[in-house]
């Protein structure tokens, strides 16, 4: 049987839905950052409404996701009378920054834009798995050495450069805010937490400008003011050393 998720029946209601801006949306994910931050900012900046849905039996609803994991994005059309799901992170990420206008304007920029996105995925996968899902603090500490001495600057070096050419606007791709924008800044935080000071105004500013530019959001700085925001930062800070 096809998983509810995958219905070729969907196909009308997503091709309707994908070209809207005003449904509401339910995010599904733990009560941490996590996989769930970079789709939560999608949404914060795009003025989207939007819940954040935290399982409460979550034994019994693993077995309703198609792979027994979230985030999951539930849409639901402005009069209520259509519904979508969206499984996994990064889908769910790039589903929302093509309805909101940070996939790019043509071709050409959607496959730069992706390029930059999948190089960074790529690093934050490697500093997830190597310190921030490692317990031994000698382990811990090696990666972090490792890390730092390799793929961290090479990462920097390139995107340093890639953002100088655009112009060090704050932005990879033209002159507003599109999805690896996003993982940017995040990734600067989190390099920043393997070794501190890595990342500065002073030593690469077309980055910092990125992180910047981002923060500098008023409805970002709003949701980050928030009693859910710091209850998920408190846990991220807890369970993996960085809010």
């Amino acid at each position: 049987m096809v998983h509810p998720f995958f219905d070729p029946a969907q196909a009308a209601a997503f091709n309707e839905l994908a070209l809207k801006r005003d449904s509401t949306f339910e995010l599904k994910y733990f009560g941490f950052h996590g996989l769930a931050l970079t789709s939560r900012i999608i949404l914060v900046v795009s003025g989207a409404k939007f819940t954040n849905v935290i399982p409460t039996d979550w034994a019994a609803e693993k077995t309703l996701t198609p792979f027994g994991v979230v985030p999951l994005l539930k849409e639901i059309s402005v009069d209520g009378k259509i519904t979508i799901n969206v499984a996994e992170s990064d889908a769910i990420d790039r589903y929302l920054a093509k309805k909101f206008g940070m996939a790019g304007d043509n071709a050409f920029e959607e496959t730069v834009i992706n390029s930059y996105l999948n190089n960074s995925i790529g690093m934050i996968l490697q500093i997830y798995l190597k310190v921030f899902a490692v317990r031994d603090p000698a382990l811990k500490a090696e990666a972090k050495e490792q890390l730092s001495n390799g793929p961290i600057p090479t990462w920097i070096k390139f995107f340093e450069q890639h953002l100088s050419d655009n112009g060090s606007n704050g932005h990879l791709v033209g002159n507003k805010i599109t999805l690896p924008d996003i993982k940017t800044a995040h990734l600067v935080d989190i390099i920043n937490v393997v070794k501190e000071g890595t990342i500065t105004e002073e030593s690469h500013p077309s980055l910092m400008k990125v992180k910047t530019t981002l923060d500098s959001i008023p409805a970002l700085k709003a949701w980050r003011a928030t009693d859910e925001y710091k209850a998920f930062s408190e846990f991220n800070l807890q369970h993996l050393g960085f809010a």
